[in-house]
């Protein structure tokens, strides 16, 4: 080999070597982060679930339910708040409303109290979450001042004022934590804790087992969420002949809740393809559980897990996808990186045998 193509082989050698290391460690990180601008839509559905119908003030049996989920990124509070903590971060609206009806929508006229009346939906949860947009790991982030609306926050009504922001100590939000939307790219067999909206405090969600939905490789991961009183801001009355206290007209009551939460992962991208809930909630008097008020396995419809899974596009925006998403990432984070430095390696060492071999003999 004469010595241009050495060093024409050396160039390429180092090129490839630079090739995998600017994959590696530069390409990868840049695309692995969650879109500031990110809209999904998901659809849950329960069938055969009991719950309380307060209209009735009896329990309803073989009820199907169906929730909503609506999750909308805000791109100019993710730079805002990015920029005051020195970190990448995406900040997510959400919303999910719940009901027995299909496609609820509120009352177009949401100014009397719209929440108060049998129009309300059975259950609905605003919140706005702060997360890293590498990890998914909550952010806190609560502004000191009282003008600056950027602030994580969590609320069940449509009225601003009624938004709940994180206090120390309070027993009705202290702020997000763990996991909230989505798992770290890069997904671990481990545990990790999973934020949960009713409770508002996170608990340890476990691997459990590897499996496949719709040919797509998943890890599946599972929470126990421990039976437990929810704090209520005014006590909760009912009336008596609901608990069986014939002679009183009204008595207070605990609502409890538990819950058992299933998660199936795409690994590489940490997205939630499918989502499962075991949910039972009481209203209990005296220590015992006297009325049902929830009792429900509810879960990712299959058009949701297959737009999770092949993408699809709603409202005119490509939602989903993240097969093929898994798959770019795996080709940027590993095969490029891989092949390139052995084939950089491989040329390099080729120079080096070359030039042995033609190393003259001494003496």
């Amino acid at each position: 080999m004469g010595n241009r193509s050495r060093a024409l082989v050396i160039a390429l050698g180092i090129f490839f070597v630079g090739v995998a290391v600017l994959a590696k460690f530069y390409a990868y990180p840049t695309l692995a982060v969650a879109p500031a601008d990110q809209v999904a839509h998901t659809v849950s559905v329960g069938a055969d679930a009991t719950i309380f119908s307060v209209a009735d003030l009896a329990e309803k049996t073989g009820v199907e339910l169906e929730s909503r989920r609506t999750v909308r990124g805000d791109v100019v509070a993710a730079e805002r708040i990015g920029k005051a903590l020195g970190r990448d971060v995406v900040v997510f609206d959400t919303a999910v409303v719940t009901d027995d009806s299909k496609d609820y929508k509120f009352p177009d006229d949401t100014t009397k109290d719209a929440a108060k009346t049998e129009l309300a939906p059975l259950s609905f949860v605003q919140e706005r979450v702060v997360l890293d947009a590498h990890t998914g790991e909550a952010v806190r982030w609560n502004p000191s001042d009282p003008g600056d609306n950027s602030g994580e926050y969590i609320t069940t009504t449509l009225k601003p004022e009624d938004r709940l922001k994180p206090e120390e100590g309070s027993p009705f939000f202290q702020g997000h934590e763990g996991l909230v939307l989505k798992f770290p790219f890069g997904t671990e067999k481990k545990t990790y804790k999973f934020w949960d909206t009713t409770t508002r405090k996170a608990y340890p969600i476990s691997f459990k087992r590897e499996a496949e939905l719709n040919g797509l490789k998943v890890y599946v991961f599972e929470q126990d969420v421990p039976k437990q009183d929810l704090p209520q801001a005014k006590p909760l009355l009912v009336p008596g002949k609901l608990v069986g206290e014939q002679g009183l007209d009204s008595v207070e009551v605990q609502r409890s809740y538990q819950n058992t939460r299933t998660l199936w992962i795409e690994p590489v991208t940490g997205a939630i393809i499918k989502g499962q809930e075991q949910q039972l909630a009481t209203l209990d008097y005296q220590g015992d559980a006297k009325v049902t008020a929830t009792r429900v396995t509810i879960a990712y419809d299959d058009a949701t897990v297959k737009k999770n899974i092949e993408g699809a596009r709603e409202n005119g925006r490509d939602e989903g996808g993240y097969q093929d998403k898994a798959a770019q990432l795996q080709l940027i984070g590993f095969w490029v990186p891989l092949v390139a430095l052995v084939v950089g390696l491989l040329l390099l060492g080729l120079v080096v045998v070359l030039s042995i071999r033609r190393r003259p003999a001494s003496g």
